[in-house]
């Protein structure tokens, strides 16, 4: 972007326009913004990089003008687009799109010019999603792999992605959970080689330096476009499986993996409950008060046990996994961590559990400790095969159902190739950079837009939801 940025308690919000008439209708008075009738300097143009996604999505641009000493400068924009095939621009610096591409904007005022840089991206639609098949979004930054499965794993802090056109976060957790994509992917295809037949598996793969994908938006992605597009492809994936998941079965299971580094080695279960709550006695856990503040209320309610047990006794996650050597909390033998630091379940517990009413997929967050599950590729393994009987086992005592008794789409999953790491085809391969910047309309579809690519796999992007409106209190650090 050429020319130099507004000046802060300059006046004038960045993108103001000063014309003639704004001029004459300012105060004279001491305490005003001085507005220069001197040569026009620098032009600056806001946004300088913009994203729109799909065609006929549109935004406006708007330019400000200032002399040598940085003060504004009365002026009309001419606005201009070296690629009239990507969009079209308005006299009023409003744009339109009209094809994939990129585009350079220029405005010109009084002889001076600026230019910011527009990215058209424009996602195909796909109308079934194949079983096994990774689909990725703008720059592979986000991956679903549709399942058949009533259960959803989702990973959103275990991405190596560091694009340049994403700056680092500068609020906000921004660590890694060391491996926890990994261990997403070997619980994958535990679940596979146990039940021929996958989970929906949902990964972000922009390092949370870049993206913090259990965030509301606002935290997550701290006004870049980009991340915001990532964002968007994430949750809108994860609102398609439980969609697709609800459809198939009626109920389901939806598990949002991390990892921790908490001096205690053990799972921490998130149901959305406190500490202090979980620490109470099993009489102050079972009412539906309790039950209605948890990301399993759908589950809690329809149970025919009290729900102290279901969050800790021998049936409960916490009790199968201790029959297969794991130790967590809740668990009939840690029923609440004490002191002890735990992470009670983030935004997209929150945001896909069943905490709403009517909600039908029960979401748990569970939190790995690094030592014997996360470290090695042999831990992972060897946990993840631990994990997916645990998953089938509670789905089958408290659902009554897993398998499903038929072939879905004519896949066989346990033919798929296996996860190996970094160096797989599931991955996503780096590609360069392009700038941009994102004033995006919500759209309405059932199904995520794609775009085929020449590999064979798809890439894609999902519609804007309308949840940057308002920033949901998240419940845990995950």
């Amino acid at each position: 972007m050429a020319g130099s940025r507004p000046r802060r308690g300059a006046g004038f919000a960045a993108g103001t326009l000063l014309t003639a008439g704004a001029l004459s209708a300012m105060p004279g008075c001491g305490g005003e913004t001085a507005v220069s009738t001197a040569e026009i300097a620098t032009v600056d143009i806001e946004p300088g990089e913009m994203l729109l996604v799909g065609v006929d999505d549109g935004a406006s641009f708007t330019a400000t003008a200032r002399d040598a000493d940085g003060f504004f400068v009365a002026g009309t924009a001419r606005w201009s687009i070296d690629n009239a095939a990507v969009a079209t621009i308005s006299e009023a610096g409003f744009v339109s799109a009209t094809a994939a591409g990129t585009a350079t904007v220029t405005a010109t005022i009084g002889g001076v010019s600026a230019t910011a840089q527009l990215e058209v991206f424009v996602p195909a639609r796909i109308n079934d999603y194949r079983p096994g098949q990774s689909y990725y979004g703008r720059r592979d930054y986000v991956e679903y792999i549709p399942g058949e499965l009533p259960v959803i794993l989702s990973s959103s802090h275990g991405g190596a992605m560091t694009p340049r056109e994403i700056p680092d976060r500068t609020y906000g957790v921004v660590r890694n959970d060391t491996n926890s994509l990994e261990l997403t992917m070997a619980m994958r295809q535990a679940l596979i080689d146990l039940t021929g037949r996958a989970p929906h598996v949902i990964n972000s793969h922009l390092h949370r330096s870049k993206l913090d994908a259990n965030r509301e938006i606002v935290e997550a992605a701290q006004d870049n476009p980009y991340a915001e597009q990532a964002w968007e492809e994430f949750h809108d994936w994860i609102k398609v499986a439980r969609a697709t998941v609800a459809a198939d079965y009626g109920k389901g299971m939806y598990v949002d993996i991390h990892g921790h580094g908490h001096d205690i080695d053990r799972l921490e279960l998130g149901y959305l409950l406190t500490p202090e709550e979980l620490n109470r006695p099993d009489n102050a856990l079972n009412s539906l008060a309790v039950v209605a503040e948890t990301s399993i209320r759908d589950l809690g309610r329809t149970s025919p046990i009290p729900f102290s047990h279901l969050l800790r006794g021998s049936t409960s996650l916490g009790g199968l996994f201790a029959e297969e050597g794991v130790p967590s909390v809740p668990s009939p033998a840690a029923p609440g961590p004490g002191d002890a630091p735990y992470f009670r379940g983030g935004y997209n517990t929150r945001e896909y559990g069943s905490f709403r009413d009517a909600e039908v997929i029960s979401g748990i967050q569970i939190e790995h400790h690094y030592g014997g599950v996360r470290d090695t590729p042999d831990n992972r393994h060897a946990y993840a095969a631990r994990a997916a009987r645990v998953i089938r086992g509670f789905m089958l005592e408290h659902y009554g159902f897993f398998e499903q008794p038929f072939a879905v789409r004519g896949v066989l999953l346990s033919n798929l190739p296996k996860y190996r790491g970094p160096t797989d085809a599931i991955l996503p391969s780096r590609r360069p950079e392009t700038r941009g910047r994102s004033r995006q309309r919500p759209r309405a579809g059932a199904r995520t837009p794609q775009r085929p690519r020449a590999d064979g796999r798809h890439s894609g992007a999902g519609h804007r939801s309308e949840l940057r409106a308002a920033a949901l209190g998240r419940a845990g650090n995950g």
